[in-house]
């Protein structure tokens, strides 16, 4: 199930807006890359994140999968967390 263009857009605007350092923890700690200063969620699907993330010499789109397949609008916030929760694993703040 694709999920509508006003979910992605609403999920990926509040992700880009508001904590937007949880985008850059996700990125820096899935790629273990520290060199990456700014990271925005773009799209998403039942399989993954989909993240653009940018360092002062390059851009790179970085797709991220999620634990499981998911389907549902809250299922979205659920997966974004454990990829952040992964990621603080990967440094060691959690």
């Amino acid at each position: 199930m694709a999920f509508s263009p006003d979910v992605l857009e609403a999920i990926c605007s509040y992700m880009n807006n508001d904590p937007t350092e949880s985008n850059l923890t996700i990125i820096q700690g899935h790629t273990g890359d520290r060199s990456f200063t700014r990271a925005d969620l773009i799209s998403f699907d039942e399989k993954g994140a989909d993240f653009k993330a940018y360092s002062p010499t390059e851009e790179r789109r970085i797709r991220l999968p999620w634990q499981k397949e998911i389907s549902e609008r809250p299922e979205v916030r659920e997966q974004l967390m454990a990829l952040l929760n992964k990621a603080m694993d990967n440094f060691g703040t959690r």
